[in-house]
């Protein structure tokens, strides 16, 4: 990977009196707030460590620029479709905000004693910024001032041949896209790297994503649930609870909570990954419900598995007809899988853990 330091742009905690409604707004705000002094500037340019304490753990990672060449030879892998109206919001918020606000989280193989020498700093030296949110995460960032250090992770990391994108799809080909503009001539270059977040993989959890879908005009709940019965073995289920393993999936219908698994028909195949998020696009979703297309369909709503699952409750009884899926999470080596022979998981199959916050630490262009 070719990674190098930046200038940061950091927010003056001191003047954020609700960090939870200033850093929601950041998207569109940034602009505003760097022009009214609540952001200032780095002293030099830098490697950073960016550290999330949460009720999931804590994680760290280094922060840095990396070289949008590195997703052009497929150094930087994607796992995740991105869709064209997308790109183009992204595109418009970056030329108007002149600025990237949020990292791309990256996963890796961990490397060497690289993450040993992150914590070590996080140990010696106070964070250059350390934000605490009302749900208790806080959020801290080192400035890396060791020069020596410095070289040693850049080093290292140009033995690392390959990261994968955890989130930040959209982003990152947007960045992608500008730099390779020839209508933007010399100011393509601006776009030349990414803000990005590595994390190793021991740092990160994927966890579930889970489904609420109102069948109100499709189909009965009893004819629902028979259609289900072509493709599962199902069961009742006294409590509401998520799968226990690959290839169960519970679901929440007419106040009655079910645990199937899929017949053994639809999941003994030659292929080295089949993913229930898949299965239940191909099976549930197109042939019992007839939706073609899950990422535009708007009777798809869908929840994150740090979601509680009350919440998933809750979304489908405010449907006539609502049912609410609960999916057992993919594997670090799945995503992998599928990311490393250059395809593409189902939309929405990734929860990545921690989620990066804008605004906390930036980069402006």
């Amino acid at each position: 990977m070719n990674i190098k330091t930046f200038k940061a742009v950091f927010p003056k905690a001191d003047l954020i009196k609700s960090p939870d409604s200033f850093f929601a707004s950041i998207k569109h705000q940034y602009r505003e707030y760097r022009k009214s002094g609540v952001y200032s500037n780095g002293a030099k340019e830098a490697l950073y460590i960016y550290q999330i304490q949460s009720s999931h753990g804590l994680h760290t990672g280094l922060l840095c620029s990396t070289s949008v060449q590195d997703l052009v030879d497929n150094k930087i892998l994607k796992h995740e479709k991105t869709l064209a109206a997308k790109e183009q919001q992204m595109m418009h918020l970056l030329m108007q905000r002149k600025a990237l606000v949020k990292p791309v989280l990256l996963g890796y193989h961990p490397i060497d004693s690289i993450q040993k020498d992150l914590i070590k700093v996080t140990k010696n030296k106070n964070p250059k910024v350390n934000i605490s949110f009302e749900d208790g995460e806080v959020h801290k960032v080192w400035i890396i001032q060791n020069k020596a250090l410095t070289d040693k992770i850049v080093s290292s990391f140009e033995k690392l041949d390959k990261a994968y994108i955890g989130d930040g799809h959209h982003r990152t080909t947007t960045v992608s896209l500008l730099n390779g503009s020839d209508e933007l001539g010399a100011e393509s270059e601006k776009y030349a790297h990414i803000l990005s977040a590595y994390f190793p993989f021991d740092e990160l959890q994927i966890w579930d994503f889970n489904r609420v879908v109102d069948i109100n005009e499709i189909m009965k709940c009893s004819e629902f649930v028979a259609a289900l019965s072509k493709y599962f073995d199902i069961k009742f289920i006294k409590k509401p609870r998520k799968p226990k393993s690959k290839h169960e999936v519970t679901f929440y219908i007419e106040n009655q909570w079910y645990a199937m698994t899929w017949k053994s028909k639809f999941t003994n195949k030659k292929k080295k990954v089949i993913l229930d998020a898949a299965l239940i696009n191909k099976y549930i979703f197109k042939k019992i419900l007839g939706i073609e297309d899950v990422r535009l369909d708007t009777r798809i709503k869908y929840y994150g598995g740090t979601e509680p699952i009350e919440k998933i409750i809750k979304q489908s009884q405010k449907y006539q007809r609502g049912v609410g899926l609960c999916i057992y999470p993919i594997s670090i080596d799945e995503l992998t899988h599928v990311a490393d022979k250059q395809e593409t998981l189902p939309p929405k199959s990734t929860w990545f853990v921690p989620r990066l916050k804008s605004g906390i630490i930036a980069k402006d262009l």
